[in-house]
C-alpha cells in the first residue's frame, strides 16, 4: 500500500493552501439608482431590469 516517505510539516501545508486564493468577482456603481452590484447583470428595480443604466427589460 502506498504510503509518504516523509510527513509533510504544517507550514509546508498551510503554504501550499495558502496560495489558493478567492477570487474577488468585479463590482461596479449602476449610473441610475447608484447602487453597487456584479458587472455584467442585470440589476432588477420596481420591476425594471436595468443593464450598462439603461432598461432592459419591463417584467
Amino acid at each position: 500500500m502506498a504510503h509518504p516517505k516523509k510527513r509533510t510539516s504544517k507550514s509546508k501545508t498551510l503554504q501550499r493552501r495558502n496560495s489558493k486564493k478567492i477570487n474577488i468577482m468585479n463590482l461596479y456603481q449602476d449610473k441610475l439608482s447608484k447602487q453597487i452590484h456584479v458587472y455584467h447583470r442585470g440589476l432588477l428595480i420596481d420591476n425594471h431590469i436595468y443593464y450598462k443604466g439603461r432598461v432592459f427589460k419591463i417584467k
